[in-house]
């Protein structure tokens, strides 16, 4: 804020609301601190997401699956950000869109085997995939297509009210309510996919 207040405007006198003086001080702002906004804004990200990965192994896994839920959360977490990152790469060069199609369905997929791998080492158990392979990936499947459509609608709406409002902090308000309902949803079907996977191995063990 000091720099900006210290700006000096080489040119005509154009008035100090005018927006050319608006750009060229944001202009020389950012190419003077435009990395250390960015590196500031990517650390905070990855605290927050470790935090997050760091919670939920807590109070899912408890003490006894607390490095379980955490190495599978960092694993699966490494996994889709890495590859979310090479495809918005590539996607940036190509005007086509394909890689962005191509990426997307990527990304799909590879959310959804992630999270049934996840899910089978979480709950131990890795054999429904030699036994019980079609019934395994049917329910699984069903639950987390239901959950990426509950994503997509409620986290959609959200978007849609912070682009199109007029009023910005009901808009927000209701983004923030929506985001809280689609959390509170998205951890009941976890809940429901680990309850489903401990049903199918007893079933197992039992038979």
């Amino acid at each position: 804020m000091a720099q900006l207040g210290s700006l000096q405007w080489d040119g005509p006198d154009l008035g100090p609301s005018n927006p050319m003086i608006v750009l060229a001080a944001l202009r020389q702002f950012w190419n003077t601190y435009g990395s250390l906004v960015l590196a500031a804004f990517g650390l905070l990200f990855l605290v927050l997401v470790f935090l997050w990965i760091a919670l939920e192994s807590f109070f899912r896994g408890g003490s006894k699956g607390f490095w379980t839920y955490l190495g599978t959360g960092v694993a699966r977490t490494a996994l889709l950000f890495g590859t979310a990152s090479i495809f918005i790469t590539l996607a940036v060069h190509d005007e086509s869109g394909g890689t962005l199609l191509i990426g997307s369905a990527v990304m799909l997929t590879l959310w959804s085997i992630l999270g049934l791998m996840e899910t089978l080492v979480r709950r131990d158990a890795v054999e429904l995939l030699a036994t019980e392979l079609l019934t395994l990936v049917a329910v699984v499947g069903c639950l987390r297509l239901l959950e990426g459509v509950l994503g997509f609608l409620l986290l959609g709406s959200a978007a849609v009210a912070l682009l199109g409002a007029s009023n910005i902090a009901l808009a927000g308000l209701f983004a923030a309510l929506v985001v809280l309902l689609w959390m509170i949803a998205h951890s009941y079907l976890v809940a429901v996919r680990y309850s489903a996977i401990d049903i199918m191995r007893r079933n197992v063990v039992g038979s």
